[in-house]
This record gives C-alpha cells, structure tokens and sequence, in this order.
C-alpha cells in the first residue's frame, strides 16, 4: 500500500503494550511473592489493567488502542480489523509490539 501510493513508511516498537489495556470484568490475583503485605497474606488484589501472562491481555489491549486511534480520528475498516485509514491520507497497522505508519510526509 505505501509503495502503490508512494508514502513514507515508519514504524513503533511498543515493549509495554499490555500494560495499557483496561479490563472490562472483575479480576483478581494473589499478592506476588515477594511483595506480600505483612499481616495480610491472604488477601487478593483486583487488578484495574491487563498483565502479561493474562488470557485477557491481547483483547484488552487491542480495545483500548481501537478506542484511542477512533478517538484520534482513524477509521478501522470493516474488512481488516488491523488497518487504520486516517482521511485517506494515512494508514496504521498494528500488530502485538509493533505500530507501523504509512502517509504522505
């Protein structure tokens, strides 16, 4: 698509994608060894975002990009859930720790 339409091509290493996705249900987890509260070893923590390791992680993330690029203005297709055309002028590509970006300069 960036050649056919001679656009500049970049792209975005996301390392902590996961950590940005909120959660949509109640989850909980035991305190993490290491960093129990003494006293209260027994209690739960309810989580407020996604971690690494969580089923829910990947859906949470992708939520909470999806949000963020209508918010800023892309329009995600219909027939590709992982492209954003902003205005014809650009598009974005996601992927797990990748965002890349084509669009004239």
């Amino acid at each position: 698509m960036a050649a056919l339409n001679d656009w500049y091509l970049t792209g975005l290493d996301v390392q902590n994608a996961f950590l940005y996705g909120e959660l949509d249900e109640e989850i909980y987890m035991e305190q993490p060894e290491g960093f129990r509260v003494p006293g209260q070893e027994s209690a739960v923590l309810k989580l407020m975002h996604a971690l690494y390791g969580l089923k829910q992680a990947g859906l949470a993330w992708w939520r909470t990009l999806r949000e963020s690029m209508i918010e800023l203005g892309f329009e995600g297709l219909t027939s590709n859930a992982g492209l954003y055309l902003f205005r014809d002028k650009c598009c974005c590509t996601p992927e797990w720790h990748r965002l890349s970006w084509m669009g004239n300069p």
